[in-house]
């Protein structure tokens, strides 16, 4: 029984670790329906999975897979943008990980908001809770049940 429960566990770890969330990915400029007024379009839901990082950010992450999604609000050449995707790096420091391309001069950050709580939670505001951490709670509570049995 305990082979079976310490199994589980790392099944279960090694699922917290693949774990990649699903966003939607568009800018509001090449797409109407991705503005303010979200509207929900097949082509904009993105496996992060596949997504690479930005160039600029690269080497500051430790892991270069997606951690949650986004949805930045910004301005270029006085031209109020809203992009959807992926977002890169902690998700507690957005202060950090949502800053703009250095080589954007004409970009002002305006708004960047994070979200991890579900697949595509990026189409509207929503609370942060973040599943990896879940699993990773589950695999440690199995693995301290594997512990227990005799």
């Amino acid at each position: 029984m305990r082979q079976y429960l310490l199994l589980f566990g790392a099944l279960l770890s090694l699922l917290a670790s693949a774990y990649a969330i699903k966003c939607y990915a568009c800018e509001s400029v090449y797409e109407a329906s991705c503005g303010e007024n979200f509207e929900v379009e097949n082509h904009f839901k993105y496996d992060c999975a596949f997504i690479a990082p930005p160039r600029f950010l690269e080497n500051d992450l430790l892991s270069v897979n997606a951690t949650a999604c986004l949805k930045r609000v910004f301005k270029e050449n006085g031209v109020r943008k809203i992009v959807r995707g992926c977002y890169f790096g902690d998700v507690n420091a957005t202060d950090v990980w949502c800053r703009m391309d250095p080589t954007l001069t004409a970009v002002k950050n305006t708004s960047c908001h994070v979200c991890d709580n579900e697949n595509y939670c990026n189409g509207a505001e929503a609370m942060r809770v973040n599943h990896a951490e879940t699993w990773q709670m589950i695999s440690l509570i199995v693995f301290l049940l594997a512990a227990q049995v005799p």
